[in-house]
């Protein structure tokens, strides 16, 4: 029955942007006649307030009248805590009452969105752990006394206010047509689970935790992700309904049951294979052969590796089989070569798939520079609080992944990887866009001027 309440309570909350300071919602909100306040939220209510969001056979979505005004606490970054006015609304067609928030106040936090950014950076991206990010909030006023159990309640909070893969959408980028999919391990409870990842360059669009690394776990989880982001694109218009998203390269590691989940959820979609993990194979192919010919001369090894490189530098697939040709007759002899050969043999359409899609990355570099970040952080995080929470864990992770700014000695200063990549946040504090999508998509609900 609670659970119930609490929907149908967010549900009737509207989030309105009112300008780049606060001054700009208080002038409004504070003010004795209400009219200029209800006249600036005419529009952004009718943009996010949709007929399922009031009482059945609402004869009127488009009208709302003044209802009440509250006080609420409201902490920042520093300092003691202040009194905010909060104004509700009433629908003229069915009577429903809305709240209506300022874009810097979230749902259910008792802190503005700067600090929810600041405090939710420090947890996610940084070598901190819950009890030094409750320390450090704490240093700003004696009376917060946070804990690093308020500090794990925020991090599921915001893993479950909206996936990644609608954030994105909503910032305004188009699903990917490129994209990298890889499994890396963690642990839980002292046993290993996988952590399932999908992406477009660095940025995240979609983590689950998987049990096994499978094609029967892979399955699911490759038609969640295409379902999600087919959803979304639908409602913001992206695509049309008889449409459905599926990408246009995946690029994957090797693991062929990860590959043939693919080819069964994406017919359509070209596979790569990642070329990093091709030449490690063959360098460890090469170690072997060395131990089994320790008198082969450095000269003949020397030899052997140019045609190798000589191999990866093909410009077309049918130089690439040549290539791999001249070298197995001239070392395919050896077991161990010729068994290496052979797999370049089979997957020779998958190391070469790149150069018919120059956008597409033949590496999974750029997600493993971004899971780094993850792996020290679930390092410093230690075990889990329980298995139920993992997936929420890591969707608060892959938003702040996306959306915090790089530090001011990064060659991206300022930026995020949302924005690197096109997401319009218009100058908008990274939490407060956030805040904002969770009820629609952000240029909707923006002046078409930008901010101000």
């Amino acid at each position: 029955m609670s659970k119930t309440a609490h929907h149908k309570n967010q549900q009737r909350t509207a989030i309105v942007y009112f300008g780049a300071e606060r001054e700009d919602y208080l002038k409004r909100a504070e003010a004795d006649d209400p009219r200029e306040f209800l006249d600036f939220v005419q529009q952004p209510l009718r943009a996010q307030l949709g007929a399922e969001k009031h009482r059945d056979s609402c004869p009127d979505l488009s009208r709302y009248t003044g209802h009440s005004k509250r006080s609420r606490s409201l902490y920042g970054w520093s300092g003691p805590k202040t009194d905010l006015p909060i104004r509700r609304v009433r629908c003229c067609g069915c009577r429903t009452v809305f709240t209506v928030l300022p874009s810097f106040v979230c749902r259910y936090r008792r802190q503005d969105s700067d600090c929810l950014a600041k405090l939710l950076t420090l947890s996610l991206s940084m070598d901190l752990s819950q009890r030094q990010t409750a320390l450090i909030y704490s240093w700003g006023d004696s009376e917060r006394c946070w804990t690093p159990g308020w500090v794990w309640s925020l991090l599921q909070w915001l893993g479950t206010l909206l996936p990644v893969s609608w954030l994105l959408l909503r910032l305004g980028l188009t699903p990917p047509e490129c994209v990298l999919s890889d499994e890396k391990f963690a642990h839980l409870d002292g046993l290993t689970i996988y952590l399932f990842t999908i992406s477009q360059g660095e940025l995240i669009w979609y983590i689950q935790k998987l049990e096994q690394v499978t094609q029967a776990a892979f399955e699911p989880a490759i038609a969640l992700f295409l379902t999600t982001v087919t959803q979304e694109a639908r409602d913001l218009q992206l695509m049309s309904e008889d449409e459905a998203y599926t990408p246009t390269t995946v690029t994957t590691d090797g693991w062929e049951q990860s590959q043939d989940a693919w080819r069964t959820e994406c017919p359509d979609s070209h596979l790569l294979e990642c070329r990093w993990h091709g030449h490690n194979r063959i360098d460890s192919s090469l170690e072997d052969y060395q131990l089994t010919h320790p008198d082969v001369a450095e000269e003949t090894l020397n030899k052997l590796k140019k045609q190798i490189a000589h191999l990866w530098a093909a410009p077309s697939r049918a130089k690439f089989s040549q290539r791999l040709r001249r070298l197995k007759e001239a070392w395919g002899e050896d077991k161990i070569l010729a068994r290496r050969f052979e797999i370049l043999k089979k997957k020779r359409f998958l190391f070469t798939e790149y150069l018919n899609f120059p956008e597409a990355s033949p590496y999974l570099a750029p997600l493993d520079r971004s899971l780094r970040f993850l792996d020290e952080k679930l390092q410093t995080f230690g075990q889990f609080r329980q298995e139920t929470t993992v997936n929420t864990t890591l969707n608060a992770w892959a938003i702040v992944n996306n959306m915090r700014s790089f530090l001011p000695d990064a060659k991206r200063a300022g930026q995020s990887l949302a924005e690197l990549f096109g997401a319009k946040i218009q100058g908008l504090p990274w939490m407060e866009a956030v805040n904002l999508c969770t009820v629609g998509r952000l240029s909707d609900l923006l002046p078409a001027t930008g901010s101000g």
